[in-house]
């Protein structure tokens, strides 16, 4: 690589490299401190919470870039599928081979059959909670963004195709944004939060919503995107505020589950802040432009495979009574280089496979409410 892709927006990079780093070294913490005894910090278990709210509000903000121009331009079940198709050869064909390795190195301990169903529709979570076994469980996630990426981008380009306009973007995103929030706060107080509610996907698509709304604002020449640094000091006060409370166990005195729903809303506009603040970073070439870019390539196979590869040393480890330094010292490096071999054999060369995304022609984003210079930004 000699120098930095100019396509690449390096701040956007470097979010995606956190926000994996997070849920990793949550995993981590949870797993490798019991090998020698110790405790694991709460505050970093607690990563992998805001790791994980900062892929959806990121991911939401890269895709809903896309969908606003091409609402703009070729709102029709051609550009649809053809969206579609792009983000389903970067996101399934790594899912499905992963799935199939833990089918058969880490298979779920009960109904085989049943969980390959479930988690090969992506169903696993839809509307319930994930299977009790918390197998291959940091796919609830995925379920979210996959069921978001189908359903969102129906509803904005057929509303746009509708209405012959993109300007109905604020209405379906608002809906997106209101209607899971509204439903969590008139469901009865789930037993477990996390598994009954926070975990189900028709019931989290708001938290990527918050995403498509920044890129909204951020198309239409928002006055927000003017203070970045502003936006983003503020926005990690938020973050940290929230980061603190939970790991001091300090709670409001309001209703559990109403604070849980607060804290989702107010940690999603936090890093929506952040992500202006971020998309001003500069860098243009060195070791750590390289470092954050590849960081970032590698991130869904990291989200992906780290936490069975750890798991799977460790169950081998224990059997053939490896030492924990060895246990470390060998699952460790593969958490890593599992994702790069992944990104650099498998993952790039299906993404060069993939069809280009018709850009509309500039009379067709005359009149559609988003500036020229917007839309033609690249993703």
């Amino acid at each position: 690589m000699s120098g930095p892709d100019q396509s690449r927006n390096l701040g956007l990079d470097l979010a995606r490299v956190l926000a994996a780093m997070m849920v990793v070294v949550c995993h981590a913490t949870a797993l490798y401190p019991p090998l020698f005894g110790l405790p694991s910090p709460v505050p970093l278990l607690l990563g992998g919470y805001f790791g994980v709210e900062l892929f959806f509000v990121l991911s939401g903000y890269l895709i809903g870039r896309i969908l606003l121009r091409i609402a703009a331009g070729d709102a029709t079940l051609r550009g649809w599928f053809t969206f579609m198709l792009r983000r389903w050869l970067r996101t399934l064909p790594l899912y499905y081979l992963w799935l199939a390795v833990m089918l058969l190195v880490l298979p779920p301990p009960t109904d085989w059959l049943g969980h390959l169903v479930g988690y090969a529709t992506m169903t696993q979570n839809l509307a319930w909670p994930m299977p009790a076994d918390e197998w291959f469980n940091q796919t609830w996630s995925l379920t979210i963004e996959e069921w978001f990426y189908l359903l969102f981008s129906a509803s904005l380009l057929g509303a746009a195709a509708l209405a012959r306009s993109s300007r109905v973007s604020w209405a379906v995103i608002g809906t997106f944004i209101v209607a899971p929030l509204v439903a969590r706060l008139l469901s009865p107080d789930p037993a477990d939060f996390e598994k009954q509610m926070y975990h189900v996907a028709l019931l989290r698509l708001d938290a990527i919503a918050y995403g498509v709304a920044l890129a909204r604002l951020h198309a239409g020449g928002s006055r927000l995107f003017r203070h970045p640094v502003l936006a983003g000091l503020l926005g990690i006060a938020v973050i940290a505020a929230f980061w603190s409370q939970d790991s001091a166990g300090v709670w409001l005195h309001i209703a559990p589950m109403h604070f849980l729903n607060l804290q989702l809303v107010a940690t999603s506009l936090g890093y929506c802040l952040l992500l202006v603040g971020l998309q001003r970073l500069r860098w243009r070439r060195g070791p750590v432009v390289k470092l954050i870019t590849l960081g970032s390539q590698i991130s869904y196979g990291l989200y992906m495979m780290h936490l069975a590869v750890i798991e799977r040393v460790l169950q081998f480890g224990a059997v053939h009574r490896w030492s924990a330094w060895l246990e470390v010292a060998v699952s460790l490096p593969l958490v890593f280089l599992l994702p790069y071999l992944s990104w650099r054999f498998f993952e790039a060369p299906i993404l060069a496979l993939r069809p280009s995304q018709r850009r509309q022609p500039a009379a067709a984003r005359v009149g559609s409410g988003l500036p020229i210079e917007n839309l033609a930004a690249p993703p």
